[in-house]
């Protein structure tokens, strides 16, 4: 009776240990970033009647850190998912539903395109982008009863190229081909039209009828935003117009945020950024508005490989090829 006692109490306690260093798996695990080099950021943030920020600083960068501190007080939820991202933890951040993100930022390898590039970029673009990961960095101190997840601050410049630079291919469709390989399914139909003197189905590819792209059909031509221009020529008034409509959601990482920036450097207009971006993608200054949309350019070939009996070897110009493989970690929360 005693050693069942014993083996009872030694079960529990052993899964308590279990339990503890479950919990404490991600952040005893976690790489973190080192922070930016240090400098002082002078930033003023002005709100307007409808609560949108003015962002003033004597630099690029200073504006930059006002940005994502202002952005931060808005919607810190959305920005820590963007960094989560970045640093391949959103599926720590989200759970499982967040797992094939991560798996596509390794896939992509992310991590290498950051470590090979960054330091090819100007002066003045790595310290707008330390500037931005400052500024985050400020409010999550500032703030730490809302940080989500231990170990995902501080952030630096390498982390927000790094959300750029996963993010950007979902703008042109990469994950609709990925998922569609992933489940062994046709890759969905390229955008662009349909190509004439070809039969329909070797022009395009197949698309299952359940799969519409867009709210109108399945037809690529048609899935996309809009832009207008109007001269003061042809308008009642002698006024430009310019009407932007990008079709993106109201919510999420994805969605505008209203700004305006003003720096002694240069930056001097309104417009609207994703979470994540340390200036607008589009808006308008003194002289110039701009916008942009979302389509369908054909960025994407797929090629199908012969491989070799044993499936570690492709061929590829008449000769044998060995296929590289890694394993892949993702940690996701449970519960």
């Amino acid at each position: 009776m005693k050693l069942l006692k014993r083996l009872g109490l030694g079960v529990v306690v052993l899964s308590a240990i279990l339990l503890v260093a479950l919990m404490a798996w991600d952040p005893l695990t976690v790489s973190s970033s080192p922070p930016p080099p240090v400098r002082d950021y002078e930033a003023r943030i002005v709100r307007d009647e409808f609560g949108v920020p003015h962002i003033f600083g004597k630099t690029d960068a200073d504006v930059a850190y006002g940005v994502a501190y202002a952005h931060a007080e808005d919607d810190f939820d959305t920005l820590q998912e963007v960094s989560a991202m970045a640093r391949g933890r959103m599926a720590t951040l989200n759970g499982a539903s967040s797992a094939p993100i991560d798996y596509v930022r390794a896939l992509l390898d992310i991590d290498g395109i950051v470590k090979r590039k960054y330091d090819a970029l100007p002066d003045d673009v790595k310290a707008v982008l330390d500037g931005y990961a400052t500024g985050l960095n400020a409010y999550a101190e500032d703030h730490p009863d809302e940080v989500a997840l231990s170990g995902l601050f501080p952030v630096n410049g390498r982390d927000i190229a790094a959300g750029f630079v996963l993010r950007s291919p979902f703008f042109f469709g990469l994950n609709g081909p990925i998922q569609a390989l992933v489940e062994n399914r046709d890759p969905p139909r390229e955008g662009g039209p349909v190509l004439q003197g070809l039969p329909k189905e070797k022009s395009i590819h197949p698309l299952s009828e359940d799969k519409l792209i867009t709210p109108v059909g399945p037809n690529p031509d048609e899935n996309g935003s809009n832009a207008f221009a109007i001269s003061p020529e042809r308008t009642p008034d002698d006024k430009t117009r310019l009407i932007s409509n990008a079709h993106q959601p109201l919510r999420g990482n994805v969605a505008w945020y209203e700004l305006v920036v003003h720096s002694e450097e240069g930056w001097d207009f309104a417009g609207a950024n994703f979470p994540g971006s340390p200036f607008p993608f589009l808006g308008h200054n003194k002289y110039l508005g701009w916008t942009n949309t979302v389509n369908r350019p054909d960025l994407i070939d797929i090629y199908k490989l012969t491989l070799n009996q044993t499936r570690n070897q492709y061929q590829f110009d008449g000769e044998w090829k060995p296929l590289e493989k890694k394993r892949v970690w993702l940690k996701i929360k449970y519960g």
